[in-house]
């Protein structure tokens, strides 16, 4: 028979699966989506409006998928008693998700209602996702760039290598060899370049 996760008691008395669902739910994190996160400081600013408090409203919350890996010791430390300033003094790789749990930091320390703050931390988190969604729109070219110009030199060359008995013959000798290793090298360079230039990073 299937083993169920053994429960922990929240400060509230009540046995929780919320720590063993969140670990069996990922292994792997992705990409944190800033609207996902934003989402979820949606759901967050309604518990609290409906009247839990902020522990309560993150212990009731399913955080979103992507940001499972990073929220887990925040839930961990809840679930174990800590305080919710200790549980949220924890940092994220992610910088869409470090707003979020730095203003919930920042609410759990000073005190007062924290709807107002999440309800602007969304929309915050929701202009971030529009500007991404709208960096993709406007890269699609230069990406599909990227691909035809690293593509072709390897169709190029298979091809000349199936249809041509000069290019298989020149392509096993030294020079052919040495020739092939840095063109190889070099589209390699270029693929990852480009693909910085793209995305909007320093070279």
């Amino acid at each position: 028979p299937a083993r169920l996760p053994t429960p922990s008691i929240t400060p509230h008395g009540a046995p929780s699966f919320r720590c063993a669902a969140i670990r069996g739910r990922t292994k792997r994190p992705g990409a944190v989506v800033p609207g996902e996160v934003a989402a979820w400081c949606d759901a967050l600013a309604r518990a609290v409006r409906g009247g839990s408090t902020l522990g309560a409203a993150l212990r009731d919350a399913d955080p979103p998928a992507s940001c499972v890996h990073d929220i887990e010791p925040v839930m961990l430390a809840l679930e174990r008693g800590r305080s919710l300033t200790t549980a949220l003094d924890s940092g994220s790789s992610s910088p869409h998700l470090t707003l979020a749990l730095s203003v919930m930091h920042a609410c759990a320390i000073n005190g007062g209602p924290p709807a107002e703050p999440l309800d602007r931390t969304a929309a915050t988190l929701r202009a971030r996702a529009i500007a991404l969604a709208e960096r993709q729109t406007q890269s699609a070219q230069a990406r599909l760039s990227v691909v035809v110009m690293t593509v072709l030199p390897i169709a190029l060359l298979t091809l000349l290598l199936v249809t041509s008995s000069a290019t298989r013959a020149a392509t096993v000798t030294p020079v052919g060899l040495a020739a092939l290793a840095g063109g190889g090298a070099l589209n390699v360079i270029g693929w990852h370049w480009m693909r910085r230039i793209v995305a909007g990073r320093p070279s």
